[in-house]
């Protein structure tokens, strides 16, 4: 058994010290710069930019707290790919449930696809104007489309971030403005926006 452990934490031991020393893996990386051995020095950035990517994705997850108003969280769900980040979490009260989702980027990506996706839902939000079931509205002073269904009785509501993100809250069942709205109150919205835009 003991045997068994140490085998163990020597194969852990690589993962644990990439994970817990960004600064000693920057150092590595100058020093292979100055030898020239760019191949590796890449390398060894790939593994910082993996490392960042995670410690960026749990940040975002602190935003979606354990409650909104009398719905409880749920388990977090993240992925990435493409320097696209989506954060999801249920928050559930009774037979009711509220997604919100967050969909974007942070830092250099936010002009790129996330911040293009963002940027034509806000410019959408303007022009359309208001028609049944659709809505432009402000929250938190940001942009946001908010869709009811009278049949169906779903909604989403949809706030356009200025650094680029969608923070997006949707119902299945039960939906109305105000249930949406108090959803987005929960969020710290602005302090969210400024942590994407990188400030």
């Amino acid at each position: 058994m003991i045997k068994y452990l140490l085998t163990l934490s020597v194969l852990v031991s690589p993962f644990i010290a990439v994970a817990d020393d960004l600064p000693q893996i920057f150092k590595k990386v100058s020093e292979l710069v100055e030898q020239k051995k760019y191949p590796k020095a890449l390398d060894e950035l790939s593994w910082a930019k993996k490392e960042i990517e995670k410690q960026n994705t749990a940040q975002l997850e602190s935003y979606l707290p354990d409650s909104i108003g009398d719905f409880k969280g749920e388990k977090i769900s993240s992925n990435g790919a493409l320097g696209i980040v989506s954060i999801e979490r249920n928050y559930v009260k009774g037979n009711d449930q509220i997604k919100v989702s967050l969909t974007g980027t942070s830092g250099s990506d936010a002009a790129g696809l996330g911040g293009g996706l963002a940027a034509f839902g806000k410019m959408a939000a303007m022009m359309g104007g208001q028609t049944p079931g659709n809505e432009t509205i402000r929250v938190n002073g940001k942009t946001a489309i908010l869709t009811l269904s009278d049949t169906s009785k779903s909604g989403d509501l949809s706030v356009f971030l200025d650094s680029g993100s969608v923070l997006k809250f949707e119902m299945s069942d039960n939906a109305t403005a105000d249930t949406l709205k108090k959803a987005a109150e929960g969020i710290k919205i602005e302090a969210l926006d400024t942590y994407l835009a990188g400030q």
